[in-house]
């Protein structure tokens, strides 16, 4: 993994994104992004910049953990969504702690620590969860150690 650099105060700024908010099996979250490809494909909407996931919570149930996850695939404009799609028009994170992660995703929590150390040793509030952005995703034939995500965590602007 390389070095990470942390910044402060960036945003992230994103419109006419596909919302999928819901409650699943880590094993499940590949399924569901072939099924928003497949929607995509039969409905003509086409995908308008790299996709963006963020978890709220894990829980186990039955020794399996349960990931409440909510997956944003920007579209090229906007769309009349059905079933359990969303649409999010406008997403506007100010105020962000962010990091790029390069490299296999498996290494992602080391990251999400330092992230979350220099907010601690900081004295910032993290208001949001984190938010990964899949700046450079796996093409056939590529190691996932190719990858890269940026991680963006909302803080409070107050200081108290």
């Amino acid at each position: 993994m390389n070095d990470i650099k942390i910044e402060i105060g960036k945003e992230l700024k994103m419109e006419n994104l596909l919302s999928l908010r819901k409650k699943m099996k880590q094993s499940e979250i590949v399924f569901e992004m072939q099924k928003i490809g497949y929607y995509f494909q039969k409905n003509g909407i086409k995908r308008a910049g790299p996709i963006v996931n963020t978890t709220y919570n894990i829980e186990n149930v039955n020794g399996e953990q349960i990931i409440d996850v909510e997956i944003l695939v920007p579209m090229d404009k906007k769309y009349e969504l059905s079933g359990e799609y969303k649409l999010k028009e406008k997403f506007h994170l100010l105020n962000a702690v962010y990091a790029s992660h390069k490299g296999n995703p498996a290494f992602l929590q080391q990251t999400y620590e330092m992230l979350f150390n220099y907010i601690q040793n900081n004295n910032l509030q993290q208001i949001t969860p984190a938010y990964n952005v899949n700046v450079k995703e796996l093409a056939p034939g590529e190691s996932a150690d190719e990858m890269v995500i940026d991680v963006y965590i909302g803080i409070s602007p107050n200081i108290l």
